[in-house]
Formats: structure tokens, C-alpha cells, sequence
């Protein structure tokens, strides 16, 4: 997705969670076996500790919540999970209309994945509350596949089909 534009909060708030955003959220829960769930996904509000508007109120992003387990009896480990996922989700970025994930959890400050760059950048200062430490992802997709079921189902039966079972499903 190199040179796709971020959107941020440019399409403005919206009246509630986007219907590729649910399809997201539905499968990822699903297919990580609830080593992720939603945290939270629809809300009007700012940025925390900002005064520009949050992803949240676009209906497009969602966060994402493991816990560090020990893994055994049916657990898996949650920050072996999220880096999966991490992984998984960047390589199909373009189809999923990905445009950003935070990852709270890094020292010194997180990292974050963004469409314009196609790649992490590990922040060197404080960007987002939470961090370091912070055992959630938060994930945006771009308007278009927010807005498109299908799309994302589409590409969640291409996932599902590739895993071997070292994330679960």
C-alpha cells in the first residue's frame, strides 16, 4: 500500500461501527480462537490526552485486547497472538484496506504500521496513551473497506484457508 494516503479522522464521525469494521472484528475473534477481543471499537471522542478527533468516531477502528498468559490448558500466550496478527494483518494490508495498527505494548514508547509507509516505525518519544505496555492493538481500516462486507469476508476466507494452525482456527 505504499503511497496510499492515511485517512486519519478525515471522513469525519459517523453514526456507528462500519460494516467491514464488524466483519474485522467478528473474524479476527474468531480465528484467534479469543486470544484477542474487542476493547472497544465505536466511540465520538478525542484522542486521549489530544484535541483532534479520534479514529474511533470514524466507525473504522477497533482495539483489539490479548493478556499475557502462560501458555497450557487451552491458553496461548496473548503477545505471542498479537504479533501474529500483526504480521498476518500487514501481509494482507492492500486487500484489507489496512491504514494503520498501534502496537501499545514496545519499549520505549510503541510502534506503529501505517499504509503511506507500508512499514513499522518504532516511536522514540511519547506518541499514544498507553504506551509502552499496553496489552491491545488498535486497528483502522481505510473508508472504502470499511464500508464493504464483502471485501473483507472475501479476504478473511484467503486467511482462514492459509493457517496452519500456529494462530489458530
Amino acid at each position: 500500500m505504499t503511497g496510499r494516503r492515511y485517512t486519519g479522522s478525515a471522513d469525519g464521525v459517523t453514526t456507528g461501527r462500519r460494516a467491514g469494521l464488524k466483519v474485522l472484528i467478528d473474524e479476527i475473534v474468531r480465528l484467534s480462537d479469543g486470544g484477542l477481543w474487542n476493547n472497544g471499537d465505536f466511540v465520538v471522542r478525542n484522542m486521549r490526552g489530544k484535541e483532534s478527533l479520534s479514529v474511533h468516531a470514524t466507525g473504522r477502528a477497533v482495539d483489539l485486547s490479548y493478556r499475557f498468559m502462560k501458555e497450557g490448558k487451552g491458553k496461548k500466550d496473548g503477545r505471542t497472538v498479537a504479533l501474529q496478527w500483526c504480521k498476518l494483518l500487514t501481509q494482507h494490508a492492500d486487500a484489507l484496506g489496512l491504514d494503520m495498527i498501534i502496537d501499545y505494548y514496545p519499549e520505549p514508547y510503541g510502534r506503529a504500521w501505517r499504509c503511506d509507509r507500508d512499514a513499522w516505525v518504532q516511536y522514540e518519544r511519547k506518541m499514544v496513551s498507553g504506551a509502552p505496555h499496553g496489552d491491545w492493538l488498535h486497528i483502522e481500516l481505510s473508508p472504502s473497506t470499511a464500508d464493504d462486507p464483502a471485501a473483507i469476508t472475501a479476504v478473511f476466507k484467503q486467511i482462514a484457508i492459509s493457517l496452519t494452525g500456529e494462530i489458530g482456527g
